[in-house]
């Protein structure tokens, strides 16, 4: 990104922080949350596949929620076969579907600095994860371990458009799929 691009983000930003509506959150203690995303999951060399996550969180005090999360994604693998013709081995790419699930719980400084009761659009979240991975392969699969122990920390910022919508994106550190986005209903 050049230097206009860089000013035209910062003063973006800035106008965001900016904006405090009564439409906005006021604080997570009891509040639930629930968020849909999308991302793209890189699966190998020129391949991409969609990656759907589905999550609900409860707010547990002003500045911490907890909650629960399920995702979904196409897998493939790889997949030993002989031809009966000529009695070769070969790789076959097999397509299955494979699941994250887990638990997990969200940290808002920002609540920290605003008084009680102050409403704000904007979030910012730092987030863990703690959960596993299942996709059910072949007994004669190269990789013929289906249960994955999964462990992850990010952070996200979400912005709330209307009293109980809003937009957030996420990056995520040690994940497959580090970037994702989407849509936050709370209530």
């Amino acid at each position: 990104m050049n230097q206009k691009h860089y000013s035209t983000l910062i003063i973006f930003v800035l106008f965001f922080i900016s904006i405090e509506s009564v439409y906005a959150q006021k604080g997570l203690k009891g509040r639930n949350n629930i968020k849909a995303s999308h991302s793209y999951f890189e699966q190998y060399l020129f391949k991409k596949s969609h990656y759907f996550q589905l999550e609900y969180n409860r707010g547990i005090t002003r500045f911490i929620e907890v909650g629960s999360f399920l995702s979904t994604r196409p897998d493939f693998y790889p997949v030993i076969r002989t031809n009966p013709f000529t009695d070769e081995s070969f790789i076959l790419e097999l397509k299955n579907r494979a699941f994250h699930y887990g638990i997990q719980s969200n940290f808002h400084p920002l609540q920290l600095l605003l008084s009680e009761g102050h409403r704000f659009r904007l979030d910012l979240y730092i987030n863990t994860k703690i959960g596993g991975f299942y996709s059910p392969v072949y007994d004669d699969s190269l990789r013929p371990q289906e249960h994955f122990f999964e462990y992850d920390i990010g952070a996200g910022l979400a912005y709330h458009l209307f009293q109980h919508w809003g937009i957030y994106a996420e990056y995520n550190y040690r994940s497959a799929i580090n970037f994702r986005y989407g849509l936050s209903i709370k209530f």
